[in-house]
């Protein structure tokens, strides 16, 4: 089963049983990571070991508080637009002798923006001014508003206020990037310890055929040297038991079946959920029937999702709109806030068959011909409910194909795929973190609305949160009208720690996981 993390940064407190022994913690990864990006950085694995390895403008510490970081102190300006940060003096990369400085965030801002990176969060950070226009080549790279002022100060000017940016500050994608040592690496970096410095608490000292070893970065002052090592285990039997292994002192800390919980409380583990992930069927949008917007809304309004509920697992839900339960503004929920569903998109052969004939006309067709949903093997029988009501609905003849974890993100990557089932995951705590996947082109189902994508950069920007909160409400029923991916669950993961070790810094957005706090 695909497992997603927590949904709020929490510190757990335990006491560890002191040893003579070096102490060390475990992790288990449900993969192994393709770099050590910060830019590219986009799978949960990538994020632990980026966010762990790496440190950015800012920080947040063990309860979640946002912190000076790299840089000692920054002021924003009266207007909310220029944000100035003046970086620690003295501050080292891991190879001991290469200063970190402004420039190094310059240059990451810069890859950000830069089309031949694809970065996969750089959507989260088009507030920056001029950063879409710099991204599509409107306008030259120096125009982008992230400037060196001297080797310790660095600018960021944005297009219109956002309290929530230096938060983003934190995310794997603003953090640091050596220009002279990327651009000696030629096209490798990050590809391997060669071809990677790191300038946080810890540091990638081996790779072994299963696990990574991080550890303490003496060259950084928020090294944490009172665990010797981190090893972070690449689970090479997806099925082996979570609970086996946090019995046995494998890891110390592990995402677990909701079945698992009631045992793993009466053995002192403290056990932490949210419903922190939708899964949405996608469309790819470069189809050129799936192009077409009524051909996608008469699929959806085909699905009766009441049938689906009886084959989902137990810590699964019938989901109606885009952003999970987790995601909150200004302390309240968002979906109780702006309710758990839209009226207007709900189930409807009548509307279904309206608009598929509308749609084939548009194409100039008579038919569809046989579509493909791919999708892990855990959906299968609810999606096999999905493919009935297409059938009986619109005759729209779907094959329904069971694919592994990896061959789904590589199909979705490609752009390989008719219809997908995958997780929309908050990457931090505000609605925009899901809306921002569908407003660059370049999201996993092509779709691209101007007006979509103004109105959430509108509604990011509200300085009244129940303002901010109606207009993302408006946005997402822009979204589903436009139905570039079809919200079908929500999903809540269980997540088990245990007593022996104190100050665990645990969240989903971001797939943040830090072990700098832990004693």
């Amino acid at each position: 089963m695909l497992k997603k993390l927590i949904c709020f940064l929490l510190v757990l407190g335990f006491v560890f049983s002191g040893c003579s022994a070096p102490k060390t913690l475990g992790f288990d990864m449900s993969r192994g990571v393709d770099s050590f990006d910060p830019q590219l950085a986009g799978s949960d694995p990538e994020l632990i070991i980026v966010e762990n390895c790496f440190q950015g403008l800012l920080d947040k510490d063990e309860n979640g508080t946002l912190i000076p970081g790299a840089a000692e102190k920054w002021e924003v300006s009266e207007n909310g637009l220029v944000y100035t940060f003046h970086l620690r003096k003295g501050l080292l990369w891991n190879d001991g002798e290469t200063p970190v400085t402004a420039d190094d965030f310059l240059f990451a801002f810069e890859r950000l923006f830069s089309p031949e990176t694809s970065a996969p969060s750089r959507s989260d950070f088009f507030n920056i001014k001029n950063s879409e226009d710099v991204l599509n080549g409107k306008v030259p790279k120096k125009s982008l508003g992230v400037k060196t002022v001297d080797t310790h100060t660095l600018t960021i000017t944005l297009e219109s206020p956002d309290p929530l940016f230096p938060d983003l500050l934190t995310n794997a994608a603003a953090m640091p990037c050596n220009r002279a040592f990327f651009e000696n690496t030629k096209g490798r970096y990050g590809l391997g310890l060669s071809y990677t410095i790191f300038n946080g608490a810890y540091y990638v000292r081996r790779i072994n055929n299963y696990s990574y070893v991080l550890s303490p970065n003496e060259h950084s002052p928020i090294a944490n040297e009172g665990y010797e090592n981190v090893y972070l285990f690449v689970k090479d039997d997806p099925k082996a038991d979570a609970v086996d292994r946090l019995l046995e002192e494998t890891v110390d800390c592990s995402v677990i079946n909701p079945s698992d919980k009631d045992f793993l409380v009466e053995e002192g583990f403290d056990i932490l959920e949210s419903e922190n992930t939708t899964w949405a069927m996608a469309f790819n949008t470069k189809d050129e029937a799936l192009k077409n917007n009524k051909i996608r809304r008469a699929i959806a309004y085909a699905i009766d999702k009441t049938l689906l509920a009886p084959k989902i697992e137990e810590n699964f839900r019938i989901a109606e709109a885009f952003v999970p339960p987790c995601v909150t503004l200004n302390g309240e929920i968002y979906r109780k806030t702006v309710g758990e569903k839209f009226s207007g998109f709900e189930f409807d052969p009548k509307i279904a068959s309206d608009l598929f004939k509308e749609g084939l006309e548009e194409l100039g067709l008579t038919k569809l011909t046989t579509l493909t949903i791919i999708c892990t093997e855990e959906f299968i029988p609810a999606m096999g409910f999905v493919q009935k009501s297409v059938q009986d609905n619109l005759a729209v003849f779907i094959n329904l194909v069971p694919v592994t974890e990896e061959e789904l993100n590589s199909a979705v990557a490609s752009g390989n795929f008719d219809l997908a089932v995958v997780p929309l995951t908050p990457q931090y705590d505000n609605p925009n973190a899901i809306f921002s996947l569908f407003t660059d082109s370049e999201n996993i189902t092509g779709f691209y609305h101007e007006e979509f994508s103004e109105a959430v950069s509108a509604a990011s920007h509200e300085e009244d949160y129940t303002a901010m909160a109606e207009s993302f409400s408006v946005a997402e029923q822009m979204l589903l009208q436009a139905m570039p991916a079809l919200p079908l669950f929500y999903e809540t993961s269980y997540f088990a720690v245990s007593p022996k070790i104190s100050g665990l810094g645990y969240s989903v957005y971001g797939g943040h996981i830090t072990f700098r706090f832990c004693e």
